[in-house]
């Protein structure tokens, strides 16, 4: 059984090594977590108040680093992401399995200290990923819908930024527009079309331009669609895309994700690749952005603990 304690700044180095190894296996995937030292590093810098203060590690008899599991809490939602647990059992080990099962239940009672008034809680893997989903039982998380994340890149990508994103039928698109009744509009299809997610109506229309783009159709000042992403270290990612009922179906959406990579580019530069998250089953999103040249790259899969 490996020591369990909270991190140091000096760990840092030697979790990203672990991480880049462990995410490189659709069986130990992550999904908050990029696949590159790049994005790990952009990623677990954005903790707050810091790296350390939220992550726990497992460590051998050498202090050497074999077990991760970081916490990322949004008091305001009162929720937390756990973002792991990671654990690095050698290969073929006859006791493989329980040495990662009881390696991670420690790590989460630890981490637990960090989750005093937190019941609402998520975990996010590979749909292989057949340990988080053991872990995820036992701690009395629950399953919800598989998501898959699509991917464009190469010259796909270079085709994409190059069209015309013009909206449909003379209707507008332009950023987030700083009108109280907009962001009201975006916020309330927000909250209708992904209830319960990662960030709340309120948190989209406030973030900040530097950390997230969000692009906005309108029909004279209706608020017809949105779409919302970030440049990543080495991708665009698009967050969210959402139209109303009404006008589904005439290229709103697939317009938005044009104008949004278009603005993510020029505002931050070439990226090798862009991704999108679609729920399993959402047959007109999936075909949307197949239309654009999407293709699928893998499935996720995310486990709740209710409050």
């Amino acid at each position: 059984m490996y020591d369990i304690r909270f991190a140091e700044p000096g760990d840092l180095g030697a979790t990203m090594a672990l991480l880049v190894r462990l995410q490189a296996d659709s069986a130990h995937h992550i999904g908050y977590l990029g696949e590159t030292v790049e994005e790990l590093r952009a990623e677990l810098g954005e903790f707050e108040p810091s790296w350390a203060d939220c992550t726990v590690v497992a460590v051998d008899a050498d202090d050497n680093i074999t077990g991760m599991l970081s916490v990322e809490i949004d008091a305001e939602l009162g929720r937390a992401w756990l973002h792991g647990p990671f654990v690095d059992v050698p290969v073929n080990h006859p006791a493989g399995s329980r040495i990662w099962d009881q390696t991670a239940d420690a790590m989460f009672r630890r981490a637990a200290e960090l989750l005093t008034g937190i019941t609402d809680l998520e975990l996010y893997g590979h749909t292989a990923h057949r340990r988080l989903a053991a872990f995820a039982e036992r701690h009395g998380f629950s399953a919800g819908k598989a998501s898959a994340i699509h991917i464009l890149d190469n010259g796909e990508l270079r085709t994409l930024l190059l069209r015309d994103a013009k909206c449909p039928s003379e209707r507008e698109m332009r950023v987030l527009p700083t009108d109280k009744h907009v962001h009201e509009a975006v916020a309330v299809l927000h909250e209708r079309c992904f209830p319960r997610t990662y960030l709340s109506g309120k948190q989209l229309v406030e973030s900040k331009p530097e950390t997230r783009t969000v692009v906005v159709a309108m029909d004279g000042e209706r608020v017809i669609g949105y779409a919302a992403g970030k440049a990543q270290p080495e991708e665009y990612y698009v967050d969210f895309v959402a139209v109303e009922p009404d006008v589904r179906g005439q290229g709103v959406g697939a317009a938005l994700v044009t104008e949004l990579l278009w603005k993510l580019a020029a505002e931050h530069g070439a990226r090798p690749q862009a991704a999108a998250s679609i729920y399993s089953g959402n047959e007109s999103s999936q075909h949307m952005f197949a239309r654009l040249g999407f293709r699928l790259h893998i499935e996720l899969v995310a486990y709740r603990h209710p409050a």
